[in-house]
């Protein structure tokens, strides 16, 4: 067994994404229910992030993006949302905003465009995502 003095020195866990600062200014938007973990306040991160990203995008093509309102309307589908906003990774810098890289918000596009396209249920678009950000993963590895 390892001394408890030991032990303690080293983090558990995941490695936070965000910062507390991120995390408490998404619990303030929680209009839904209010928000308990740490792991809830994340989904709120990424579903702000996609919601954004996909406004925007509609935004600056609105014949290309016409199909994404699926996703928002006439009620959000939030857990897709979560998923899809967690295949841009953003992450927080070490000053506490938060940042993104070009191609993986293309990619967000991307991933949207085809669930927005195929209407799965929540199991499934939820199951497609995760397939799409595990093989991309993959080829980036």
């Amino acid at each position: 067994m390892m001394p408890r003095e030991a032990a303690s020195e080293r983090p558990r866990g995941r490695r936070p994404v965000f910062s507390e600062d991120e995390l408490r200014h998404a619990a303030q938007f929680a209009y839904a229910r209010r928000v308990r973990t740490r792991r809830g306040a994340q989904d709120l991160v990424y579903r702000k992030f996609a919601v954004a990203v996909i406004e925007l995008y509609r935004e600056a093509h609105p014949v290309e993006g016409a199909p994404l309102e699926w996703l928002l309307r006439p009620m959000p589908r939030y857990s897709l949302l979560s998923e899809l906003g967690r295949v841009a990774e953003p992450r927080s810098s070490t000053e506490g905003e938060l940042q993104w890289n070009e191609p993986d918000v293309n990619r967000l596009i991307q991933v949207a465009l085809e669930i927005a396209a195929a209407k799965p249920s929540t199991k499934v678009g939820v199951s497609m995502i995760r397939d799409r950000r595990r093989r991309h993963r993959e080829e980036a590895a």
